[in-house]
């Protein structure tokens, strides 16, 4: 698992390396305006910057050979499928604490900015970005890495439209029934619980398609 977790990572290093740098200046620059709209694509823009390389990583395996040679490996499909599922949960970790420390740091300068609201806005931006790999890596695996790129955008409208239309419904039928109770953290907690289920569904779902795919 050690070796397939390195041979993600160095692939798609640069690539990592860039997003981190292009995310956390376009971070700073959103969060020094002050906007309250800007700070809210601020919450989320790393966590999300950082899961897209882990998403690359199979399109660089396709085009290198990779995903041929790595079934020669005395490992199982499982283990292959288990280490691109547990690279992106890796990702999303390490973008959360990049952004956390970003807002930290802007909070130490500009003052109020480490807000209960911003941190539950940065979760939603975790959940937002499980749903990314929720439905990119079960489409991937079925339609092929060399529809990576349309399966990424794709991902990002539905993982995006789903947050909207979750914040929505809760609005409309939950918010209005439980009076008393801090309905940012609900939402929030009850959006990452469920959003963690469905990742791990899709570890299942993606499984058997792998387990199915002919090479």
């Amino acid at each position: 698992m050690k070796g397939l977790l390195l041979n993600q990572y160095y692939s798609v290093s640069a690539s990592l390396r860039n997003y981190v740098l292009l995310s956390v200046v376009i971070v700073a620059i959103l969060l020094f305006s002050r906007n309250e709209l800007m700070q809210g694509f601020a919450q989320m823009l790393i966590t999300i910057f950082m899961v897209t390389p882990a998403l690359e990583v199979l399109k660089h395996e396709s085009k290198s050979g990779w995903n041929k040679f790595v079934l020669t490996l005395p490992i199982k499909r499982g283990d292959v499928v288990q280490s691109h599922f547990l690279f992106f949960a890796l990702a999303m970790i390490s973008g959360l604490l990049v952004t956390v420390a970003l807002f930290a740091l802007a909070d130490l300068i500009l003052g109020d900015i480490l807000t209960s609201t911003n941190m539950l806005g940065i979760l939603n931006g975790a959940g937002i970005a499980l749903l990314l790999g929720i439905v990119a890596y079960p489409l991937t695996y079925k339609w092929g890495a060399e529809k990576a790129d349309t399966v990424l955008m794709l991902g990002i409208i539905v993982a995006v439209g789903l947050f909207l239309l979750s914040n929505w419904l809760y609005i409309e039928f939950i918010e209005d029934a439980f009076q008393g109770i801090n309905h940012e953290l609900l939402f929030t907690s009850g959006f990452c619980v469920i959003t963690f289920m469905l990742y791990i569904i899709s570890y299942g779902i993606t499984l058997q398609v792998y387990k199915r795919k002919e090479f």
